[in-house]
């Protein structure tokens, strides 16, 4: 046996003991049958053996980058990352079939969400305007804790985003679309208003969120925590999350690195989880993450250009979209 022979041998065994330590099922106990094919499908099939194509919607409802990739490389890719950012605005359609025929043609379907709330929580009529960074020019300086009190305004406001948002994802689950779920992202970074309480405040936030969707009837929910690689005082436990995610944008970013430090000092901690890279600069290449042993459950640039900077040009899509071991939709 030669020494590559060798080599991949003994890399496709390690990862079939990995899978053996993935979570069994889902985090939520009422999860659809569909979300409940897709994680087994996740963590079977995928998950060690090969790495799912993704991209991002341009901070809304939409597939523009994906139609963009699919001229640059002849296919499109396979987990398109929407963002509920503006889905109470009336400029936009969140009930539109988009998702539906995204899924209907192969694809899979995330959802992000960017939260805007209040910059001043005391403002009934919120004349401030909303906002969801906290270190801007005009923070938003609202409690995630309290918003995840009941009898708060900060809560009768959350609660009736989650309202609208729920009414979104219930229509998606009737229409049989199983969704990989990032909400309250990059918490640990300190930029956005989820971490203004620090972790205790965050968990508390994310259990209230967790919580409230299951008791709306939302179960077609994969649930993804984003780690910021070292910060385990803000995982909000096994029983609560499903994929752990890292937003990667090294310095090195024109040279489709596989992030391998990140990947192997997130399976330490969380052996139990699938990894994934849903924000990233340059794309990992697929020749680079089976080189280093990490291979994300999926990859995906950030839109508003991303996904064509930072050497994804159309060579590379052609070359990345094309590998027998990427997946496509």
């Amino acid at each position: 046996m030669t020494t590559r022979i060798f080599i991949l041998h003994l890399f496709f065994f390690t990862f079939s003991l990995a899978v053996a330590q993935i979570d069994e099922r889902p985090v939520d106990p009422w999860a659809n049958e569909a979300t409940k094919s897709l994680y087994a499908h996740l963590r079977n099939d995928v998950w060690g053996h090969y790495v799912m194509s993704g991209c991002q919607a341009e901070w809304n409802y939409n597939t523009n980058d994906a139609e963009k990739i699919y001229q640059a490389g002849g296919k499109y890719p396979l987990v398109n990352i929407f963002d509920f950012q503006h889905f109470d605005q009336s400029w936009i359609n969140y009930r539109s079939d988009v998702a539906h025929s995204w899924h209907m043609a192969g694809g899979l379907v995330s959802f992000m969400w960017h939260i805007h709330m209040p910059l001043n929580a005391l403002d009934e009529h919120q004349s401030d305007g909303e906002g969801f960074y906290s270190g801007a020019d005009t923070p938003c300086r609202i409690s995630p804790r309290n918003c995840a009190t009941e009898g708060t305004l900060e809560n009768r406001i959350f609660t009736k985003k989650l309202d609208g948002v729920a009414s979104l994802l219930l229509l998606y689950q009737e229409q049989g679309i199983p969704i990989l779920f990032r909400p309250l992202h990059e918490a640990s970074g300190g930029w956005f208003w989820w971490a203004n309480d620090g972790a205790e405040g965050f968990k508390q936030l994310w259990y209230y969120m967790f919580n409230y969707l299951a008791d709306k009837g939302v179960h077609n929910l994969l649930w993804i925590w984003t780690s910021e690689v070292n910060d385990p005082t803000w995982y909000p436990g096994d029983r609560y999350v499903d994929i752990i995610a890292r937003d990667g944008y090294p310095k090195d970013n024109n040279t489709h690195i596989s992030q391998a430090a990140d990947f192997h000092a997130l399976r330490k901690a969380y052996p139990n989880k699938m990894l994934c890279l849903p924000e990233c600069n340059s794309v990992p290449s697929w020749e680079n993450m089976q080189r280093d042993g990490a291979l994300w459950l999926y990859v995906a640039p950030w839109c508003g250009g991303g996904a064509f900077s930072n050497g994804n040009d159309s060579a590379f899509w052609t070359s990345f979209l094309n590998n027998e071991h990427i997946l496509t939709r």
